[in-house]
């Protein structure tokens, strides 16, 4: 049996002592609702609330019933009160004051917080010269959470309510998505790297049967349940915010144009035709480019400041998904590190804002014959993105720009010169590496163009740790092509002319006066966009030099494999190599020098 002061409370006083808790948990609940609607606008009316806010009904409706009983429960008086007098009833007024103030405390911290935005101001970051990066750590450290956090800060945007699920083209020619044929491919062996493909699919290159098992697998409904369609890869409170484009150049059964992937209803919506841009030139080889963009306010209305950081998460997991489908598929799936966020925004449709792009994946089928496959797509430079004036997304808008890029146009290219296609050395790999030798003397016989077309394309492979390097080319005895400094663009296998001339001295003299480079039928010149190399902190140096060692080491293997002759070369005065080849030594490097020729008799 309960007792309070060693008596068995009677029924009455058990009913006000209840009632008495429950006005408490009443004030209570309905401070911290009055704060939450100062705060944050309300959450969302799930299940759980529509419990919560039921309960609340019948505890008042108890209340009522119960609140004269209670009332004179609280004038009851002790035996000492009793001797004492009440001057104008002034307990009455302190409970109805301390009731206000306890309402008023939870207005005052809901409101007390400026809007969010204001708190990343881009402007003041960088008038004290500091760069995006800063906004980067304010933004992770505002959208932090704690126990104590809510109590300060408040969203500076009003979410609204969520858009809808799917986003639709109703008008756009559609194309029906019929999926290819199940990969049979393990995991563990498609997480590492494509699978090999028959002989008659190598042929036809990636079909639009690959391209619908890829988004399939990628963001395709795979299960409805409660009225929610669940997809391949999860979301944050099943939210989904991801949306893919695909820009389609060759891919078998669907005609080359801009299509967006409309995956309630597994089909692609025709928006136009190629866009000139995509603000990725080192995707310009892919056989299919998959955007990757999110609608912020799918995740914002629930999740707030925080939803930048889900719709990355979000995208992370689809993409993953992308790039593992590819591979079941025998197609490689590479993930661009660089983009200009705007122009890709532009080019596909959408105002970079409300949704913004955040990946993109080119796609390459496996190599045909006669292509050189993973070539290094044209060079590009990026830099950080122009700080916004104001965002509708508040910091959400303003931490997705700090995190874009902006594609620096390249100069204007006068005297470019196209090669002819290249050709496959087919000289096998062992005998290629144990008989490489350094040559350091060479006939003076030039080199053909088909021949240094084929080096070069060996050469400018994909990156593998850094996108910084540069090709360059004194050009002394090829057959056809005028002497000069040459910078090769692997996008268009081609030479831009950008110092006409002899130039054999000088680049000896810039070698420390080695002959194996004056006397050189063409030397080749890594060099490496400082502002990339540095793009990945002091990490991005040594990653720079060990991609220039690995051109290098396939310049001198594609020389033996074509028996000539080939050398590398590890000193140089650095300033001279850069006048050398004609770039500002402070904006570009210069790595390494090697001699190309045929050999000496």
């Amino acid at each position: 049996m309960v007792t309070w002061r060693g008596r068995t409370p009677s029924r009455l006083a058990l009913n006000v002592q209840t009632s008495l808790l429950l006005m408490v948990y009443l004030l209570t609940t309905a401070g911290l609702g009055v704060f939450w609607v100062a705060n944050q606008q309300l959450p969302a009316f799930d299940l759980h609330y529509l419990f919560g806010y039921a309960t609340l009904l019948l505890v008042s409706v108890h209340l009522v019933f119960n609140l004269p009983a209670a009332w004179r429960g609280l004038r009851r008086r002790t035996p000492a009160a009793a001797g004492r007098t009440d001057p104008g009833g002034m307990a009455k007024v302190g409970k109805a004051v301390a009731v206000t103030a306890v309402l008023g405390a939870a207005f005052f911290l809901g409101t007390r917080q400026a809007p969010s935005a204001p708190a990343l101001d881009w402007n003041e970051t960088a008038a004290r010269g500091r760069g995006p990066e800063t906004v980067i750590e304010q933004y992770h450290a505002f959208s932090s959470e704690s126990r104590a956090g809510v109590f300060r800060r408040a969203p500076g945007i009003a979410w609204g309510a969520p858009p809808p699920a799917f986003k639709h083209y109703p008008n756009a020619p559609a194309v029906a998505l019929a999926r290819g044929v199940f990969s049979r491919a393990g995991l563990s062996a498609a997480l590492r790297s494509p699978a090999l493909r028959s002989p008659q699919l190598r042929v036809q290159g990636l079909r639009l049967a690959d391209l619908g098992e890829l988004l399939h697998l990628s963001a395709g409904v795979t299960e409805r349940r409660g009225g929610t369609a669940l997809r391949a890869s999860p979301s944050s409170g099943a939210l989904f915010p991801s949306e893919l484009y695909v820009v389609a150049r060759r891919v078998a059964g669907l005609p080359a144009g801009l299509y967006h992937y409309d995956a309630g209803r597994e089909r692609l919506a025709r928006l136009a035709s190629l866009p000139p841009s995509i603000g990725a030139p080192q995707a310009d080889d892919a056989d299919a480019v998959v955007i990757v963009s999110a609608i912020f306010r799918r995740t914002g209305y629930k999740y707030r400041d925080r939803a930048y950081r889900y719709a990355l998460a979000d995208a992370g997991h689809l993409l993953e998904n992308l790039r593992v489908a590819a591979h079941g598929q025998g197609v490689r799936a590479g993930l661009l590190a660089r983009f200009d966020e705007a122009r890709a925004a532009e080019a596909i449709g959408i105002d970079g804002v409300e949704e913004g792009v955040l990946a993109m994946v080119g796609l390459h089928a496996p190599a045909r014959p006669g292509t050189t496959g993973n070539e290094q797509a044209a060079p590009a430079r990026f830099v950080a993105a122009p700080p916004p004036s104001t965002s509708a997304l508040g910091v959400t808008g303003v931490v997705h720009r700090a995190t874009s890029l902006s594609l620096v146009p390249e100069a204007p290219l006068n005297d470019v010169i196209a090669l002819p296609a290249p050709t496959f050395a087919t000289r096998e790999v062992h005998d290629t590496i144990v008989n490489r030798r350094s040559a350091r003397r060479f006939s003076d016989a030039p080199v053909t163009p088909a021949t240094l077309a084929s080096m070069l394309a060996d050469t400018a492979q994909g990156p593998a740790l850094s996108d910084a390097i540069r090709i360059n080319l004194v050009l002394n005895r090829v057959a056809g092509i005028a002497p000069g400094v040459y910078r090769y663009l692997p996008g268009r296998r081609a030479l831009a002319l950008v110092r006409a001339g002899d130039f054999a001295r000088a680049a000896h003299s810039a070698a420390l006066a080695q002959d194996v480079i004056g006397e050189a039928a063409v030397v080749l010149v890594l060099s490496a966009d400082r502002a990339l190399l540095l793009a990945d902190g002091a990490r991005g140096y040594r990653h720079a030099f060990l991609e220039a060692g690995m051109a290098g080491e396939r310049w001198l293997l594609g020389a033996v494999a074509r028996g000539l002759s080939a050398c590398p070369v590890g000193a140089f005065y650095d300033d001279e190599a850069a006048r050398l080849i004609g770039v500002d030594g402070a904006r570009e490097w210069v790595l390494h020098f090697a001699a190309l020729g045929l050999p000496a008799p």
